[in-house]
């Protein structure tokens, strides 16, 4: 069993269809026979995310979608970040381990910068925080896309700095897990789906939304009783991911048969019906614990308190090392 963990900011919108396919469900795969945990990063959303209420109603929402779809019961352990006593304190001590010269090489402080955007000190220091949660749990592995394996191998380079002037082996340095077999989920536009592209189709939009959004997805002008591409249709393509097998193949022979009259219109109402079968459950979930928000809260604590639990006792080392009280 190893000790696994991955996190998600409460910065806005709900989740889509790629966050489900590209993280969550591949997440809850990983997490089986681990000791495994999330948690809702909102000392993390403090860089962009500025009024109270909002930032405290978003890490809910982000939380009762986790639970939706993992189950209230779930065994993995799920946490918000500013609920961890110990987390800043832990974070000061390696800031005093790290280089300035390593933040500078920072992705997000780059973007940023590029961007021309307000850089405050959170943003900069970004990665340490990151490091604390990763490092403080004694994590062993980290699922990871492509674009987040720079901030793991910052917390590597963290450990390894504490553990090197220290004269110690404190710190684990956490692996890399990147799942390469995950599939890319194609928006409403044909480009990646994604919250920057507007693209996106909601897991928990009701079935009327459902229905507008896949009536948006851009398709090109072959005529009802013409043969069409399944491989470069969008609907298809998202028919491909969230269909049984048996009805894919159906599908793709109707799309490559001439004067049967079907249409774009018609693989549209397919894949609504592929689409709101397999996010139906999810949608009736988070309806429930909207009416039962305490035991949203109630479960966050639990995991809270565990992993307070487990940073006090690591902190105790930490302290004992450092010198501090």
């Amino acid at each position: 069993m190893k000790k696994i963990i991955t996190a998600v900011k409460p910065t806005g919108a709900s989740m889509h269809l790629a966050n489900l396919m590209g993280a969550v469900l591949p997440f809850e795969k990983v997490a089986k026979g681990n000791d495994a945990a999330i948690f809702i990063a909102d000392l993390h959303a403090l860089t962009s995310v500025k009024d109270g209420k909002t930032l405290e109603a978003q890490s809910l929402e982000v939380a009762m979608e986790y639970f939706a779809i993992f189950g209230i019961d779930t065994p993995i352990t799920i946490f918000r970040q500013s609920d961890i006593v110990n987390i800043t304190k832990l974070m000061w001590i390696l800031m005093n381990v790290t280089a300035y010269s390593l933040m500078l090489r920072a992705h997000s402080f780059k973007d940023a910068q590029n961007k021309k955007n307000d850089i405050n000190m959170g943003v900069f220091n970004y990665p340490i925080l990151m490091a604390a949660d990763i490092l403080g749990y004694g994590i062993e592995v980290v699922p990871v896309g492509k674009d987040q394996l720079q901030h793991l191998e910052m917390a590597r380079d963290i450990a390894r700095n504490f553990n090197k002037t220290y004269k110690t082996q404190l710190f684990v340095e956490p692996e890399a897990f990147v799942d390469k077999k995950v599939a890319t989920i194609s928006g409403t536009d044909g480009r990646k789906m994604g919250k920057s592209n507007d693209n996106f189709i909601g897991i928990f939009d009701d079935e009327k939304k459902l229905k507008k959004t896949i009536a948006s997805i851009k398709t090109d002008s072959c005529g009802i009783d013409e043969k069409k591409n399944p491989d470069t249709c969008t609907v298809f393509s998202l028919i491909s991911v969230f269909g049984e097998e048996d009805e894919v193949k159906e599908i793709r022979k109707k799309y490559e048969s001439e004067n049967i009259g079907f249409g774009y219109g018609h693989a549209k109402n397919m894949l609504f019906d592929i689409l709101n079968r397999k996010i139906k459950p999810y949608r009736e979930a988070r309806e429930n614990l909207l009416n039962h928000p305490g035991k949203v809260e109630a479960r966050l604590q639990e995991g809270a308190k565990k992993m307070n639990a487990r940073l006090d006792a690591f902190m105790q080392e930490v302290i004992k090392i450092t010198g501090i009280k």
